[in-house]
């Protein structure tokens, strides 16, 4: 099961070999470390491009976004098991 939700988050990234990989994130005054990106994707939205990762942290799971032309970040999805 997978709940909706769209809350800006602040995160730190690494650009590896033309890569985007978050690290960690804070969200809702909690810092969660990106233990292993799942899966990863972009897509257009609008005139924007949006980066999506699948994540898993100890906190749980997660699908957190990029939009490069407005430049944030967005927690997009929380996967409940």
């Amino acid at each position: 099961m997978e709940t909706e939700i769209k809350e800006r988050i602040t995160v730190v990234s690494l650009f590896e070999n033309g890569q985007m990989k978050p690290l960690l994130f804070s969200w809702r005054k909690k810092i969660y470390r990106v233990l292993r990106v799942v899966f990863s994707h972009s897509r257009p939205i609008g005139k924007d491009n949006v980066f999506y990762f699948s994540i898993e942290t100890k906190g749980g799971e997660f699908e957190i976004s990029f939009n490069r032309e407005k430049s944030w970040w967005e927690i997009t999805k929380i996967f409940n098991s």
